[in-house]
């Protein structure tokens, strides 16, 4: 991960990979074992995406990666994973071209911080769309008090997407350490 963020901080957004806990702290309590469709945006290198696996083997997912290097090297660690090189501003033209009709739950790894104002509540407004009605958006934003996680904090809250967002505990063995957003619509 070093290396890409290196070659490209405002498309890879970490140093390294996101811990294991973290994974399981963005999965946590909204319902992805339930989840008939489950959309992953920004997976890197498929921390997220094992944990989803795991939890939900028989849901229709697929992951967004915008960098196509991350994208081959996600679809070789997971061979029968559908990864689709784009991004979230097409993402209900990518939901047609698969068939599904809405997301159930939508987990996304975007360094919502290195974004700008636009291209954040652009985002927001596709993820809101793409999902059902009761279905949860989960991502998460390190604990660094920079000037773009305060503006995505505001953004997230400001906008009134969600019907409810909650906020998990710190996870500290991330590096960063980090916390999770859970917006259900």
């Amino acid at each position: 991960m070093l290396h890409y963020y290196l070659a490209n901080p405002k498309r890879t957004g970490a140093l390294c990979s996101s811990s294991n806990h973290l994974a399981e702290v963005i999965t946590k309590n909204i319902g992805i074992e339930q989840a008939l469709n489950i959309i992953e945006i920004g997976p890197g290198m498929g921390v997220f995406t094992k944990v989803i696996l795991r939890k939900n083997p028989n849901a229709q997912f697929f992951t967004i990666e915008i960098n196509p290097k991350i994208a081959n090297k996600l679809q070789t660690r997971f061979p029968n994973l559908d990864v689709v090189l784009g991004s979230v501003e097409f993402l209900q033209t990518i939901m047609q071209d698969k068939g599904m009709p809405y997301a159930d739950v939508i987990v996304s790894g975007i360094p919502w911080a290195l974004l700008s104002q636009a291209d954040q509540k652009a985002f927001l407004q596709n993820i809101h769309n793409a999902l059902k009605p009761g279905g949860y958006f989960a991502t998460f934003a390190y604990l660094l008090p920079t000037i773009g996680a305060r503006r995505f904090r505001k953004r997230i809250y400001k906008d009134k997407l969600f019907s409810e967002i909650k906020k998990s505990k710190i996870v500290w063995d991330n590096i960063p350490p980090a916390f999770v957003y859970y917006c259900k619509k």
